[in-house]
């Protein structure tokens, strides 16, 4: 089977995936690479100049590590440059009548408000879910007979600016074939099983400078929500409050454990050039708390406008690199939240780890689309959007 590429722009990493589908449903992977780079930081990359070498070079050593040439490439879109809409909509179709792809097409189409937006562009439009006229709710009409339809489509788009941004420097590369997928979208739905999404789930992604927040229904996302604060900041925060370097500082988060009461003579042994120090593990849980104090405050604020009581019946998920490996951090956020927070990883056994959820889930996501044995109008035109 071809390989897929794919690329992750994260906030402080560049990851480009080669694979396929291998069996029961897992992905292989051929090559990879991981280049690390500025980032981005409130939706602005810091070091502009730099980051189409910085693309080029993840994707030189992702061909040499795949033993391949990458041809076309399927690139993420983080949440610090997308949008998501929820659009409700309901067609009468006057006497029953089967629902045909195109009656679909001409729904996302009718439903899309910003089509003629210069400044985005649409990447996804999905159901949340379709209400059939005897009541029923399903998430592919076609082939259903019914006189009325009804539903909850959910649109992302990207920036044009980020997608020109990202061009340049895959033109200059040598790839011209490119097709834009959301990054929450793809993480989502790999993560969470068709069953899992019938009803809303949040999922909160925190990183290494930024957060996204996202409840996802159906095969599409309700809301989208993101902030610039993430695993670094405590780890700055460590350093700062602490008097250690940054290095000092990464390793020094690796040991936290927030569960536990500690005594005041209890410490966290950081070894550094002139021998090991303890830190006291009072002050420097504290530190750690105080920024997951301001981080859950964030979250909160993604939620102004969900209903409460919706929210508190949700299940709510915990991933990415940036919280997940503190011990006690998933205890945290349940606790200030009033509910259950679970962490995911990919189902990957080489891969298992949640700072891989997003590069999986877009390659998930790719694998899926490019093995469709039959390209519809609707396919077509997410490609007229995506190779402008």
């Amino acid at each position: 089977m071809n390989a897929v590429s794919v690329m992750d722009i994260g906030t402080s990493k560049i990851a480009v995936f080669v694979g396929n589908r291998g069996i029961n449903n897992t992905l292989n992977i051929i090559g990879s690479h991981t280049q690390e780079y500025a980032g981005y930081y409130n939706g602005e990359f810091v070091d502009e100049q730099n980051l189409y070498k910085d693309i080029t070079n993840a994707l030189a050593k992702a061909e040499i590590d795949a033993k391949t040439k990458i041809k076309k490439l399927f690139v993420g879109v983080p949440a610090d440059f997308s949008m998501c809409v929820t659009k409700t909509f309901m067609q009468n179709f006057g006497d029953k009548c089967k629902i045909e792809e195109e009656d679909i097409y001409e729904i996302y189409q009718q439903a899309n408000d910003l089509k003629d937006n210069d400044k985005y562009a649409l990447i996804s439009c999905a159901p949340i879910e379709f209400t059939l006229d005897d009541g029923r709710t399903v998430l592919n009409p076609v082939g259903e007979k019914t006189s009325r339809l009804s539903g909850e489509i959910s649109y992302i788009y990207a920036e044009t600016s980020f997608i020109s941004k990202i061009n340049v420097a895959l033109r200059s590369f040598g790839i011209n074939v490119v097709e834009y997928l959301s990054s929450p979208l793809c993480e989502n739905l790999y993560l969470l099983s068709q069953k899992n999404r019938d009803n809303p789930a949040v999922i909160i992604d925190c990183g290494y400078i930024s957060t996204s927040v996202s409840i996802t229904q159906g095969n599409g996302l309700k809301s989208l929500s993101c902030f610039s604060v993430g695993g670094g900041q405590i780890t700055s925060d460590l350093s700062e409050c602490l008097q250690i370097t940054y290095n000092e500082a990464e390793d020094l988060k690796k040991q936290i454990i927030l569960s536990v009461v500690p005594q005041l003579s209890d410490g966290y042994e950081l070894k550094k050039q002139s021998g090991t120090t303890l830190i006291s593990m009072t002050e420097a849980n504290e530190v750690v708390a105080d920024r997951l104090e301001m981080i859950c405050g964030l979250i909160n604020r993604c939620f102004d406008q969900v209903n409460k009581k919706d929210l508190i019946k949700m299940p709510f998920y915990l991933t990415g690199g940036g919280i997940c490996f503190i011990k006690g951090s998933r205890d945290y956020l349940s606790k200030y939240f009033g509910v259950n927070v679970e962490i995911l990883s990919p189902p990957n056994l080489c891969y298992a780890r949640p700072n891989y959820s997003v590069i999986l889930g877009l390659l998930n996501s790719a694998v899926t689309q490019e093995n469709k044995h039959k390209v519809n109008k609707f396919l077509n035109f997410f490609k007229k959007i995506t190779k402008r």
